[in-house]
């Protein structure tokens, strides 16, 4: 590690930091773990343990859940997004012996286990250690995740291969006091393609492969990317880095963060992207190099724009003749422990016996044999897996939610598989059109790039606050990557089917040759200000079949569960015809008594 040039940075009053910063300063987050281990012999409920303490277990990937009977979350911490069949195995085992026997995965690559009760907490650390995992340093103000390509080292495309980098720039940090003190939480990704992706810029450094004017193979840099409250697509700084001097260039902008960030400053206003804002993302460069001791090389040249979402489920042919990366779909990036565990043994027995975390939530085999496709296939199935996935469920990526979140404002999980199974029987597809939903302003699912973006809100229906989701479009790729524009505020959920369905409907019918989703509502709705929806339930409409029940301003075309025609559909409002239930069916050419058919105007015919 480089030796720092300007110690711990200038000392601060209490009077000139933020109260996080007061508490930060009083006990260091590191400190906490003999405490930890008194509270986990005795079982100590959390409203004994100060919240400050509570806030620095984070220093160790532990997080108390306010909604989950006094149980923690770990996060734990998966460098480069790869890992081993064996550190899998013990995540399994984590999530059966100790948690909710639920494993999720994460946007940032990351691997959390849900429902931990305290006394098991240093059983679970003393388990990830024995197979080289961690998960200190994952929350807070932490370096997270240091996230490189899925496809990393058997990418034909790629430039270079980022996994190494990652995990030195990760052992930069950990059980480093300096580098777990800093203003504010800070992200770090590599990729070693020519090209970018949406997350790429999203990121508070991002190092971007590139073939210089010699031929010579180093690294655009980006900086002061955000997502959360206040989005910001990140600056380009124009050098180009040789792969021997990323890890020191990426000590001294933390070291630049670290001591010229604000710690005074609202908590909303003291990511990167502010110190950037006040110095310049030239200060910046300039602030860097003073540090390095050396210039970085110029290349002026900015990288280009994301060319789409990337989607990691599939067979993806490697560099290596004759193997395969192939990417598994995790329906909301939640998988059993039973799952887990197998897709370990998958990993042995078809792969190299390792995996790989995609930022899509999804988990990737590498170095499978095109002739084990069919036993491959047939193995996820027992699992219930599988390497294949329709639109819907290949392009919807949710955040955990309020089942497990503290912060979140509303559930995002259960209402991702209720979205998905709504508007497969709507027959609506999303080919192409990615959909992000976040259950809270801090964006973890990463909604702001998504081409439909969904950001959790609570919306007033009569007497009644009810879950509802502010709905973004136009974010994402066309020409240029842009955030998503504010359309819709607070659309109760039970409304988000039929609102969806007509979004894509509209592209579809109305958009200019080769427009592209994202570009087709950025044009739409330049200039409109948001509108605030009416928080009304939808007209409901029941078959006379089966008595299902679809909402919407008319009924469907004919009925997702028994097929039966639109003209069996009627207007249920809760009346007598609806109580009365399904009648039974008619033989053909029998004469109908039922309720009056209704036309797609909705007029009684």
């Amino acid at each position: 590690m480089p030796e720092p040039i300007d110690g711990h940075g200038p000392s601060r009053s209490v009077d000139e930091m933020n109260p996080v910063e007061v508490w930060k300063a009083a006990k260091h987050g590191f400190d906490v773990w003999p405490d930890v281990l008194r509270w986990a012999q005795e079982g100590t409920p959390h409203h004994r343990i100060d919240e400050t303490d509570l806030q620095r277990m984070k220093w160790y990937g532990l997080f108390w859940r306010k909604h989950d009977r006094d149980r923690y979350m770990i996060r734990i911490r998966i460098p480069g997004c790869e890992m081993t069949a064996e550190q899998t195995r013990a995540i399994a085992f984590i999530a059966y012996e100790a948690g909710h026997e639920i494993v999720d995965l994460t946007t940032r690559g990351n691997v959390q286990v849900q429902g931990l009760p305290i006394q098991k907490i240093p059983g679970v650390i003393t388990a990830l250690e024995r197979v080289g995992l961690t998960a200190k340093q994952t929350g807070l103000d932490n370096i997270r995740n240091v996230t490189s390509h899925p496809l990393s080292g058997v990418d034909p495309e790629e430039l270079v291969d980022t996994r190494a980098l990652s995990r030195a720039i990760t052992n930069l940090f950990i059980d480093s006091r300096e580098l777990s003190d800093l203003p504010r939480k800070f992200n770090i990704g590599m990729n070693g393609r020519a090209d970018s992706s949406p997350s790429d810029w999203t990121q508070d450094i991002s190092w971007l492969a590139a073939r210089g004017a010699d031929g010579a193979i180093g690294f655009r840099l980006l900086i002061g990317g955000t997502q959360g409250q206040n989005p910001h697509l990140a600056w380009h700084v124009p050098v180009l880095v040789p792969p021997g001097q990323v890890v020191e260039a990426t000590y001294r902008i933390l070291q630049t963060f670290r001591e010229r960030g604000s710690r005074g400053d609202k908590r909303t206003q003291v990511r990167f992207r502010y110190l950037i804002e006040r110095m310049g993302p030239d200060g910046v460069l300039m602030d860097v190099e003073r540090r390095l001791g050396y210039a970085l090389a110029r290349f002026p040249e900015p990288p280009p724009p994301p060319r789409d979402h990337e989607s990691f489920v599939g067979w993806f042919p490697q560099k290596q003749a004759g193997l395969w990366s192939v990417g598994v779909a995790v329906p909301m990036g939640r998988l059993t422990w039973q799952q887990m565990e197998g897709l370990a043994v998958l990993s042995r027995r078809h792969g190299d016996g390792t995996l790989r975390t995609a930022l899509d939530q999804n988990l990737l085999l590498p170095n499978v044999s095109a002739r084990a496709r069919t036993a491959l296939g047939g193995d996820l199935a027992a699992l219930k897996l599988a390497f294949e996935a329709d639109s819907l469920t290949r392009n919807i990526v949710v955040c955990t939610g309020k089942q497990f979140c503290s912060l979140a404002i509303t559930e995002t999980k259960g209402y991702g598989f209720q979205l998905v199974e709504a508007l497969r029987r709507r027959r609506v597809e999303t080919f192409g059109i990615r959909i992000a939903m976040s259950g809270c302003p801090n964006a973890c699912a990463q909604h702001h790039t998504a081409d439909i973006g969904l950001k959790g809100a609570k919306v007033r229906r009569g007497l009644r606050i009810i879950d509802g989701f502010d709905v973004y479009l136009g974010g994402g790729v066309a020409d240029e990557l842009s955030l998503g524009t504010l359309w819709k505020k607070g659309v109760p959920f039970s409304q988000l089917p039929e609102l969806l369905e007509r979004v894509i409907r509209d592209f579809h019918m109305q958009r200019r040759a080769d427009e592209t989703f994202t570009a087709f509502w950025r044009r739409r709705l330049h200039g409109l200000p948001p509108e605030v929806v009416a928080p009304e339930e939808p007209p409901a409409w029941r078959c006379r079949e089966c008595a299902y029940l679809h909402a919407g301003e008319e009924p469907p075309a004919f009925c997702p569960r028994c097929a039966a025609l639109r003209a069996r559909f009627f207007r249920d409002d809760g009346g007598d015809q609806a109580a009365a239930g399904p009648a039974p069916a008619e033989h053909e050419g029998a004469a109908s008594d039922g309720p009056p058919a209704v036309a797609e105007s909705g007029v009684v015919v």
